[in-house]
């Protein structure tokens, strides 16, 4: 990543884990765009274009299509501005761990070394799906626009702990029978944390 980058925060995690409704807290919060700009996810608009999941290649369309999303609003990002993206590159890797495949594969596959994937980010927030420690609230279709069951939610949460496993600030956010307040509460003193410009980068797991 160029040093003129801005800073880049992942907010990962299974369906269900709270990250669409924190990028609307975001937005709220910050309606001029002035402390973050947020990056949003690949994966739907490749399912827009018709493509489909079922193939190996959708993945690596997520990464290259994530990839342009994040340099695109880090180009067009006003100063002092960090970037918070609606999933990263490496979530393709979670979900094609999910799909059965190789995960040696995935990068021969998509071109890049984990090391160089990881280190396009200042840190990795895990929202914690509801499907784990907290099924009654876990909502699937028609409830909700998303089709995995509790247990694919589940598996699928795993898998992003595990694809982003080994990046520094990697901060996991469970769900511990407490509200969606406190779990907010917890993004926001993490993001705050990270961006403040001389301020302490904790690497606390489980806020």
């Amino acid at each position: 990543m160029s040093e003129n980058h801005p800073p880049c925060i992942v907010l990962t995690g299974g369906p269900g884990g709270g990250k669409t409704t924190l990028i609307r807290e975001l937005r709220a919060k910050d309606p001029e765009c002035t402390k973050w700009v947020l990056v949003p996810e690949a994966a739907p608009l490749l399912f827009q274009a018709g493509l489909s999941a079922r193939e190996m290649s959708f993945q690596a369309a997520v990464v290259r299509l994530q990839l342009a999303l994040e340099d695109a609003c880090a180009l067009a990002a006003p100063a002092k501005a960090a970037l918070v993206c609606h999933r990263g590159v490496l979530d393709a890797l979670a979900y094609w761990a999910t799909a059965g495949w190789n995960e040696d594969e995935f990068f021969h596959y998509v071109g890049f070394r984990r090391e160089e994937l990881l280190g396009r980010y200042t840190g990795v927030i895990h929202l914690q799906s509801t499907a784990v420690g907290a099924e009654p609230f876990y909502r699937s279709w028609p409830e909700a626009h998303r089709p995995e069951t509790i247990e694919q939610a589940a598996k699928i949460d795993a898998f992003c702990i595990r694809a982003w496993h080994g990046h520094r600030r990697h901060v996991i956010i469970e769900n511990r029978d407490r509200p969606w307040s406190d779990k907010s509460e917890a993004c926001a003193n993490i993001l705050a944390n990270w961006l403040l410009p001389r301020g302490p980068l904790t690497t606390d797991r489980n806020p």
